[in-house]
């Protein structure tokens, strides 16, 4: 159970719920992949909390948030985040996120400049025509989507006190602070969510087209293909060559979810770029 305070904001026609650290500090905004939701970012948080305002939000269909009855676009997603800025006065956040989160966080950097003061992306759904959604022998040959909403609507149904030490033994190395909320996260998401999962398209004829757009510091996390990371390094280069204001950290062993698999380089590098934005 949290101990952080929480509170819900009336935006883009639904509730969107999200935890807060509190505090006169700089403002920075977590946002979650899909299936997780904002208290999947306890372990980093609790490591951030002494000096930033860190806030944990719920995407749509996720946690304590409303549903997106059916509408679970990025688009919808930044009209979410971009109206949660805006009902808590924040100033400039730094705004961040996994996945689909990294996802959102990307397009309002590139849409609303004037909201945000620099992100930092877990690898993002960004790749180049020709490469599958994940690497690794898991994702060929396989729709990823129902893949993923399959093994997620496992965790949702099956009893806690099943699910837990399942997770457990899925990721020995993972702390009870990334494992238990990750558990709980799947029991909360909503079924109207992992329904539309086969729907979710993160294709684009032109995937570098926002990072072309941003003009401020960016922090992109890659992990590797082989490990079930979305981001190729080949993709990461040319993502470099298209603004030079990216700054890439590679953590070599790290899978999709790169927190969580290589902690001890994720958040030197997290904590250096936060302390160094202006």
């Amino acid at each position: 159970m949290s101990t952080w305070p929480d509170g819900y904001v009336p935006v883009n026609g639904i509730r969107i719920h999200y935890y807060r650290t509190g505090g006169d500090k700089p403002p920075v905004i977590f946002n979650h992949g899909a299936g997780d939701d904002g208290l999947c970012w306890t372990h980093v948080t609790r490591e951030l909390e002494h000096d930033y305002d860190v806030i944990m939000l719920d995407a749509r269909g996720h946690g304590k948030s409303g549903s997106g009855k059916g509408d679970y676009s990025s688009a919808a997603r930044l009209a979410d985040l971009a109206g949660l800025i805006q009902a808590l006065r924040l100033d400039r956040p730094v705004v961040g996120g996994h996945s689909m989160g990294a996802d959102t966080s990307l397009h309002l950097a590139a849409g609303h400049p004037e909201l945000v003061r620099a992100i930092f992306l877990e690898d993002p759904p960004v790749f180049l025509p020709g490469e599958a959604l994940f690497g690794g022998d898991q994702a060929k040959g396989k729709d990823v989507g129902k893949m993923m909403r399959q093994f997620m609507l496992t965790f949702k149904l099956v009893p806690k006190f099943i699910a837990v030490p399942l997770a457990r033994k899925m990721s020995p190395t993972y702390p009870d602070d990334e494992i238990l909320p990750w558990v709980d996260s799947k029991q909360r998401v909503s079924f109207d969510f992992l329904n539309s999962m086969s729907l979710l398209d993160f294709n684009s004829p032109d995937a570098l087209a926002p990072f072309r757009k941003i003009a401020m510091p960016v922090l992109l996390f890659i992990g590797d293909r082989e490990k079930m990371s979305i981001v190729s390094q080949e993709t990461a280069r040319q993502i470099a060559g298209a603004n030079p204001r990216v700054q890439v950290v590679h953590l070599e062993g790290a899978s999709h979810d790169i927190r969580r698999t290589r902690f001890d380089g994720y958040l030197p590098a997290l904590k250096q770029f936060l302390d160094e934005v202006p």
